[in-house]
């Protein structure tokens, strides 16, 4: 069953060759929004248990911009592109801190800034017409991103710039509305990993001012680590450009 499924997708890409013309423009760019359905923060990530590393909180509905650079390869349907995009989550609430020592809470900042850099390799499927098309395709990604981190009103600094490498896989249709203009929408899987870094910059807060530290922060690095592990649907215009 498996020798069959490689023949079958074969044909599939070589017939999606056909549906552009020769003549057709081979660069264009594409600005686009997002939208990221989940990710996850672990806030303990060096753990001395699984359970301890598997902590985790939840950021989701994710929405953010970017810009993508499309070029047209010589082997007609198939084409190469450059993209990039950014987008944040910040969750703000009062919550109750291991290392404060006490059942009180305290207000907490935590989220991230998050940049993709991605290359991918798409064709287009032979289910479209020149003014609707269907593409598949999935590529390499460089991850670029920090952790936000503020608590009691102190900035625990991002220490590092937290790179990461990863694959997509993603799928497109787009709609011709006139000649040089299209719109683009895209659904797209990646599953990027962060390992984060972040030092406060104080070492104790005073929050009722009586001049007596009301919270001691540690004076050791805040590991961390930020997983988008959610589905990615983005919408944008196409200018065809030559």
């Amino acid at each position: 069953m498996r020798r069959l499924k490689i023949p079958v997708l074969l044909t599939v890409v070589l017939c999606g060759t056909t549906v552009l013309r020769a003549d057709d423009p081979v660069f264009s760019l594409t600005l686009r929004g997002s939208y990221t359905t989940t990710s996850k923060v672990f806030f303990n990530p060096n753990g001395s248990t699984e359970d301890l590393r598997g902590q985790y909180f939840s950021l989701d509905g994710i929405f953010g911009a970017g810009l993508e650079a499309r070029y047209q390869l010589p082997v007609e349907g198939f084409f190469v592109t450059l993209s990039g995009e950014y987008f944040s989550k910040i969750r703000e609430q009062d919550q109750i801190l291991g290392f404060a020592g006490s059942g009180e809470r305290f207000p907490v900042v935590d989220g991230f800034d998050f940049v993709p850099i991605e290359f991918g390799l798409h064709t287009y499927i032979p289910l479209g017409t020149e003014t609707a098309r269907l593409s598949m395709g999935g590529g390499l990604g460089v991850y670029i991103g920090k952790r936000v981190l503020r608590v009691a009103g102190v900035d625990a600094v991002a220490q590092n710039s937290a790179v990461g490498v990863g694959i997509h896989i993603s799928s497109g249709f787009e709609y011709r509305v006139y000649p040089g203009i299209l719109l683009r929408g895209e659904m797209k899987f990646r599953d990027p990993e962060l390992k984060t870094v972040n030092k406060y910059t104080k070492q104790s807060a005073d929050l009722d001012g009586d001049g007596s530290p009301d919270l001691v922060f540690p004076p050791n690095e805040v590991p961390g680590r930020i997983n988008i592990d959610g589905f990615t649907f983005s919408a944008g215009v196409v200018v065809e450009l030559f």
